[in-house]
């Protein structure tokens, strides 16, 4: 987003009365999801103002924007949902915290016990001295879920974010990702970067990662009675072999899945396209 599109949002929401009618809407639709919306009536009855004019210019400010008319009745956009599942997400914070989850596995880096650490509103996954895994949690799963629930959701929530990047798209914004191989960081020397053109973060995936999800690659672990899918991204890294460069202009990498003794080698492009996935008996 330019920076005249930022200060815009930003403007829409610096105004009480616009914040009170984005707030009841989102209120509305998060409890009443099948709901047509609120009708002007509706909204000005919540509202703090009794200048029913100055409440109709600020609703109009919002039209089309972050709020939609439709016949009589006033719904969020989705861009107006989006922003406050944000500002739900950033502003909500739990009694209470997880300060450590043991994971019963090795770190894949050293011989630590790999644990996941839960800090204001990251998950993170490693030992001591090494961070795996990190993702944005939202702060409401501490408190509604079990451990079990926890790590689960945690789990789906890794492996929708690994696709999504494989596939080019942020997770967090759903911005178009660029793509480039490093092979000069710590601790994993082979890795994918993937910037985002619209938020500026910048996400990386392990080579095996980027094609964890293909065909060949799901069928290979199924065969060991493995589903991918239902499989915590943490527990897999035992089952990646070490990664390496195999062209000399470094657009190639070569790497292993194992198994149980079973072996399937992949080679993977500059931009973590499956080239060649063949397995050796």
């Amino acid at each position: 987003m330019s920076r005249s599109g930022i200060e815009s949002a930003l403007d829409l929401l610096s105004n009480e009365t616009r914040f009170e009618i984005l707030r009841s809407l989102a209120n509305q639709q998060f409890e009443e999801p099948g709901a047509p919306g609120m009708t002007f009536s509706d909204l000005f009855a919540e509202a703090t103002t009794d200048d029913s004019g100055n409440f109709n210019y600020h609703l109009k400010r919002l039209l089309d924007r972050l709020v939609v008319k439709a016949d009589d009745c006033y719904r969020l956009t989705h861009g107006g949902i989006q922003l406050f599942s944000l500002l739900q997400a950033t502003t909500y914070a739990p009694e209470h915290e997880y300060e450590e989850l043991t994971l019963g596995r090795r770190c894949p880096l050293c011989p630590a016990d790999l644990t996941a650490t839960y800090r204001e509103g990251y998950l993170e996954i490693g030992c001591e001295e090494h961070l795996v895994l990190e993702i944005y949690v939202h702060p409401s799963w501490v408190e509604s879920l079990s451990t079990e629930e926890f790590l689960d959701r945690v789990s789906l929530l890794f492996h929708h974010h690994i696709e999504k990047i494989a596939a080019g798209i942020c997770p967090l914004c759903w911005g178009g990702l660029g793509h480039g191989l490093r092979t000069d960081e710590d601790p994993y020397p082979i890795q994918y970067h993937y910037p985002c053109s619209q938020c500026g973060t910048e996400l990386r995936l392990l080579p095996p990662q980027t094609v964890m999800h293909r065909p060949k690659v799901e069928a290979f672990y199924r065969a060991h009675g493995v589903e991918l899918r239902e499989t915590p991204p943490w527990e897999l890294y035992d089952t990646f072999g070490e990664a390496r460069v195999v062209s000399a202009d470094g657009s190639r990498v070569e790497f292993d899945f194992r198994l149980d003794g079973d072996v399937a080698v992949s080679t993977v492009d500059g931009r973590g396209n499956l080239l060649a996935f063949d397995r050796e008996r």
